[in-house]
């Protein structure tokens, strides 16, 4: 038992790979468990169109005690009457009644397959929820990355500070240096130790939000490895269309039939409702006898209802009108969620060429950057450079390699956001549970 727990501790310290924080995202966050429970709720509601063709069965009974005060009773012409003493009396009733739709404009069928087709929408949903929590992750993991990758930068940059700070001591004991070079780096020194505490913020806010993506508690400790495999993008992506069995279109195409079931069970209410029955009941005025002797005291009967829609005050029109416009809607936002899918994609295809360029380049800038370091730092020894130059020269390197830093997770998540703009993001990532 002891052995299994060290494990299981050590397994929580060991850093967790981009796939791993992607699975359990998959699992734990809150939001998916919502998406699950629109399903649940849409087989719920399944369950409900059975009373459409399924008979109701219904059972009354009611026992009455009542009291009659006296009345007098005058009889038209005659100018006599009589009169009726006050009494009491009880009443006792039992009874049964089956009624079944036989037809009702085509609702109870058309209600069935809209529950189907709303069951559909609700998985196509949670599916769709997956791809975006995926990127959520995938953004927020390489946003830790990031700021744990400027974090050393500034690392680098506050031990090239105190290699300055010490040089200028030690030249300023043999005089070839002012107590001003020496005021100068020391305050550099204090510049990068605020620089990576300000850093060190960053860090932990990027921490909470991959923790919170991931569904769990945004104060955790969470400890990630750097993928080794970089983004590459296979063929050429120009011109390329976000294909039709992308999830959202595929959701938006069967929301639009739910739509267009709406506007046939709207158009139901403008045929004859055709209904039948069979009632079973008991009446006396002694309790004993309606609950017993059933092939005495009974009445039996049978019905077959017809009802007309002649006029509603304009309420089934005005269903059949919004369900149209609601089903016009849903065709509408597929087009919108298509447009901004392509528009995803675009973006992303043109940030991925022009992020791989830039980051070309910067590989040249930070090569350029450190040479000129080295010129400050040789010039600086020599009594030909000063302090400021030095400093100059320090911060160009830090821009070069932070911008660079930028731009290597920039890419990344560029590459992400062009996978699920095409619609395959899980299968890209986690291709193994996604074939």
């Amino acid at each position: 038992m002891t052995k299994l727990l060290v494990l299981l501790i050590l397994a929580q310290q060991s850093p967790m790979t981009l796939e791993d924080c992607i699975r359990e995202a998959l699992q734990k966050n809150v939001d998916l468990g919502l998406a699950q429970k629109d399903i649940e709720s849409a087989e719920a509601r399944k369950l409900g169109t059975r009373a459409g063709y399924l008979p109701h069965l219904n059972m009354y009974m009611q026992d009455e005690y009542y009291f009659l005060g006296r009345q007098e009773v005058k009889v038209e012409g005659t100018g006599t009457g009589f009169a009726w003493d006050a009494q009491d009396d009880d009443s006792h009733s039992f009874g049964l009644r089956l009624s079944q739709n036989i037809f009702d404009g085509g609702k109870w069928w058309n209600q069935i397959e809209r529950a189907d087709k709303s069951i559909a929408v609700s998985r196509l949903g949670l599916e769709a929820q997956q791809e975006n929590i995926a990127l959520q992750t995938i953004g927020a993991f390489y946003e830790l990355l990031e700021a744990q990758k400027g974090a050393e930068v500034l690392a680098q940059s506050l031990e090239a500070s105190m290699d300055q700070l010490r040089l200028a001591e030690e030249r300023h004991k043999l005089g070839a240096a002012s107590k001003v070079d020496v005021a100068v780096a020391r305050v550099n020194v204090g510049e990068d130790r605020i620089a990576i505490e300000h850093q060190r913020r960053v860090i932990d806010g990027a921490v909470a939000n991959l923790n919170k993506v991931m569904g769990r508690s945004p104060l955790g400790t969470l400890v990630i490895s750097e993928p080794a495999d970089k983004p590459v993008l296979a063929g050429s992506p120009d011109g390329e269309d976000v294909p039709e069995e992308h999830v959202w279109l595929r959701m938006y195409s069967a929301a639009k039939q739910v739509a267009d079931l709406d506007v046939s069970i709207a158009k139901g209410d403008r045929w004859p409702a055709v209904s039948g029955s069979v009632s079973y009941s008991r009446q006396d005025p002694e309790f004993y006898k309606v609950y017993s002797r059933f092939d005495e005291l009974y009445r039996l009967a049978f019905m077959l209802s017809i009802s007309f829609p002649i006029f509603d005050g304009f309420l089934t029109s005005s269903n059949i009108e919004a369900a149209e416009v609601a089903s016009e809607r849903v065709k509408l936002e597929k087009l919108k969620a298509r447009q901004d899918l392509e528009a995803n994609l675009s973006k992303a295809i043109t940030d991925l060429m022009r992020l791989q360029a830039v980051s070309k380049i910067e590989s040249d800038n930070i090569i350029a950057a450190e040479q000129r370091l080295e010129l400050a730092k040789e010039s600086y020894e020599v009594g030909q450079g000063t302090a400021l130059e030095l400093r100059e020269a320090q911060l160009a390197v830090n821009r070069a390699r932070l911008t660079a830093v930028q731009t290597q997770y920039a890419l990344r998540i560029a590459f992400a956001v062009y996978h699920q703009a095409r619609g395959d993001l899980l299968k890209t990532y986690l291709p193994e549970e996604n074939p």
